[in-house]
C-alpha cells in the first residue's frame, strides 16, 4: 500500500508537470506553424548593356521605348497630391480644408521575365478597361485613391504615398500585386534619406526570414513613372511597392473583428500624436512613464465601436502596468502577458541593424482577443546602419535597451539570458556577415541600372547637394582641427558604409549584451509562482511518503 501510494503522488507530479511543459511546447508548436515566412525570392543581378539613361531626357520625360529589370508602376492622377499637414512640436497636425486623398489610377506590370518593356503598359491601357488582373502576364490596373506619406520625408523633392486600391464603385477592392499577397493598401516607399536606395529592403527580407509576414511587410523594388495631362511621362525613380501594417492572411494575420463581440483582435502604433488614428489614454501616458501615443490602426477608425477602443485601452494599459510595475511579484508575469520570442527578435533587427527610431515611433504591436501581446512588424530603416543625420552611430554601443517598452524587460535576468541565446543564434545564421553582405550584394546588383536613373533624377539631391532643395543631409563635424564631412557622391561608398557599420556594430553585440545582463535588478528566472508551483509538486510527492513511514 505504502507503493503504491508513492506511486501515486509521484504520477500527479509528473502529470502537472508534463502538462506545464507540454503547454509550453504546444504552444510554441501553435507559433512556429502560424509563421507566414513572406514572399521574398532570391534577386536575379541586372545584366543590362545598354546605356541606363537611353531613354529618358533632360527633362526626365521617358520614351515609350524604356525597359528595365524592375517592375514598372505607372501613377495617372488628374491632380497632384498635396501637402494636408503640418508638424508642431512633435505632433502632427492636419491643415483644415484640405482633402489628403486624389483620385487616379495604377498600373503595376512585372512580365516576370527580367524585362519589363514600358510599350506593354502603354498596349493595355489602349483596351479602357478601369480594371485588368491578369496574373498570367503579370498586369494590374485599378482606380485608386493616393496621397502624399511620411514625416519630414513628406516635404522632400521625391514624395513618397500611400495608396488604395478601389473599385469601379469607389469602395476597397484587394489586389495581389507582385506575388506579395491581397490588399487594398500599398505604400510607395522612396525615401531620400538613403542613397543606397537598399536600407529598408535589406532589413525588410532579413525580418521576414526571422519572423515572416508579421515581423516584417513584403516589398519589392520597382520603377515609377508618372502620367502627365499633356500626354507625356515622366520618371520618378526607384521605390519599393510594399505592404502597409495591416491585419490579413498575408499580413499581420490576426483574426477579423466582430461585431457581436464585446472584444476584439487590434493592432496598435506607438509614435507622435496624429489625428488620423484613434488616440488611447493608456496607462504609462496617463502616469507619465511614456510621452508617447498608442494609436489603434485595426480595427480602422470607421469600424472601431466606443466599446472596442475602451477595450483596447483597458487591455493595453493592462499589459503596460505589468511591464512599468517596480513590484517583482507583479512584473515577473511578464511572459503571461507578452510574446517575449517576438520581443527578444524586435529588439536583435533593430539593434542590429542600428533602427533608434524604432521603440520611440512607428512601433506596431498586436494581439489576438484572449492572446498574448506581440511586437513588430518593424518598420522604416531609411536612417539606420549609420544613417542618422545629426551624427554618426558609434557601432561598438547598444543602445535598443533605453528605448521605453525595453528598459524594464532588459533590467531582468531572465530576458537577457533569451536575449543572448537567441542574439547568438541570429547573428550566426541570418543576422551573421556573410548572409546579410550577400543580401545586400544581391540588391544591389539587382538595381544597378536602375539606381543610376535614380541618381540621374534626383542628381540635385545625390551628387550636387544643392543647398536649395530640402533634403536629407547628413551633418558633418570636426574631429580635432579636421572637418569630417559626410557627404557622399559616390554610390559605392554607400554600400561600404553600410557593410563597414554592420560588420562593426555585429561584433559588439554579443558582448555589450553580457554587460546589460550584468547590471540587471530582477531575476524572473525563479520567480515567486514558481517555487509555489513546485512546493506543491514537492508536496505532492514526500507528504504521503512521510505520513505512510511514520504508520509503518
Amino acid at each position: 500500500m505504502k507503493y503504491d501510494i508513492r506511486l501515486i503522488s509521484f504520477g500527479i507530479g509528473m502529470i502537472i508537470l508534463l502538462t506545464a511543459g507540454g503547454l509550453t511546447a504546444v504552444r510554441g508548436l501553435m507559433a512556429l506553424s502560424s509563421i507566414n515566412s513572406g514572399s521574398y525570392e532570391t534577386l536575379l543581378p541586372d545584366t543590362s548593356t545598354d546605356d541606363p539613361l537611353k531613354y529618358i531626357g533632360n527633362d526626365y520625360k521617358i520614351d515609350g521605348k524604356f525597359i528595365t529589370n524592375l517592375p514598372i508602376v505607372l501613377i495617372d492622377t488628374a491632380e497632384p497630391a498635396p501637402d494636408y499637414k503640418e508638424f508642431h512640436e512633435e505632433e502632427e497636425v492636419v491643415i483644415d480644408g484640405v482633402e489628403p486623398y486624389v483620385e487616379g489610377s495604377i498600373c503595376v506590370y512585372d512580365s516576370g521575365k527580367g524585362s519589363n518593356k514600358f510599350s506593354e503598359i502603354l498596349e493595355k491601357r489602349k483596351q479602357n478597361e478601369p480594371i485588368i488582373n491578369d496574373a498570367e502576364t503579370g498586369y494590374f490596373q485599378n482606380p485608386m485613391l493616393i496621397k502624399k506619406r511620411g514625416h519630414t520625408s513628406m516635404y522632400f523633392e521625391k514624395a513618397q504615398y500611400l495608396i488604395k486600391t478601389q473599385s469601379q464603385a469607389g469602395e476597397d477592392y484587394d489586389v495581389d500585386y507582385l506575388e506579395m499577397g491581397e490588399g487594398h493598401e500599398w505604400i510607395l516607399n522612396g525615401s531620400m534619406a538613403d542613397k543606397s536606395l537598399i536600407r529598408n529592403y535589406v532589413a525588410y527580407r532579413i525580418a521576414s526570414e526571422i519572423g515572416g509576414n508579421n515581423m516584417s511587410p513584403d516589398s519589392r523594388f520597382c520603377e515609377v513613372i508618372s502620367s502627365e495631362p499633356d500626354g507625356t511621362f515622366t520618371y520618378q525613380g526607384v521605390f519599393l511597392l510594399m505592404e502597409t501594417i495591416s491585419r490579413g492572411k498575408d499580413r499581420v494575420n490576426i483574426e477579423k473583428a466582430k461585431e457581436s463581440e464585446d472584444y476584439t483582435s487590434y493592432i496598435v502604433r506607438r509614435d507622435r500624436y496624429t489625428s488620423y488614428d484613434p488616440m488611447l489614454d493608456t496607462y504609462a501616458r496617463i502616469n507619465g512613464i511614456d510621452e508617447q501615443w498608442i494609436g489603434v490602426k485595426y480595427p480602422g477608425a470607421s469600424m472601431l465601436s466606443d466599446k472596442w477602443k475602451n477595450y483596447i485601452e483597458d487591455d493595453f494599459s493592462r499589459t503596460e502596468k505589468i511591464i512599468y510595475s517596480e513590484n517583482a511579484d507583479i512584473f515577473d508575469v511578464y511572459d503571461k502577458y507578452i510574446d517575449v520570442k517576438s520581443f527578444v527578435d524586435y529588439f536583435l533587427i533593430n539593434e542590429f541593424f542600428g533602427n533608434y527610431d524604432a521603440g520611440e515611433h512607428s512601433t506596431y504591436m498586436y494581439k489576438n482577443s484572449g492572446d498574448r501581446l506581440f511586437i513588430g512588424p518593424v518598420w522604416d530603416f531609411d536612417q539606420a546602419m549609420n544613417n542618422y543625420f545629426e551624427a554618426e552611430m558609434d557601432p561598438t554601443i547598444l543602445s535598443f535597451q533605453t528605448r521605453p517598452l525595453y528598459k524594464k524587460l532588459t533590467d531582468d535576468v531572465r530576458f537577457m539570458d533569451d536575449l543572448k541565446k537567441r542574439g547568438h543564434e541570429l547573428l550566426n545564421t541570418y543576422l551573421s556577415e556573410n548572409h546579410v553582405n550577400s543580401v545586400i550584394d544581391e540588391a544591389a546588383a539587382y538595381i544597378r541600372s536602375a539606381r543610376e536613373r535614380e541618381w540621374y533624377r534626383w542628381a540635385a539631391s545625390y551628387v550636387e547637394n544643392d543647398p536649395e532643395i530640402r533634403d536629407y543631409d547628413l551633418q558633418g563635424y570636426r574631429d580635432g582641427t579636421i572637418w569630417i564631412t559626410r557627404f557622399t557622391d559616390n554610390y559605392d561608398t554607400q554600400l561600404y558604409n553600410i557593410k563597414t557599420y554592420l560588420h562593426k556594430h555585429s561584433k559588439a553585440i554579443e558582448t555589450q549584451l553580457s554587460g546589460i545582463r550584468a547590471d540587471t535588478h530582477y531575476n524572473t528566472h525563479i520567480t515567486v509562482h514558481n517555487a509555489v508551483f513546485f512546493f506543491m509538486v514537492l508536496c505532492l510527492f514526500f507528504v504521503p511518503s512521510i505520513l505512510i513511514n511514520r504508520k509503518a
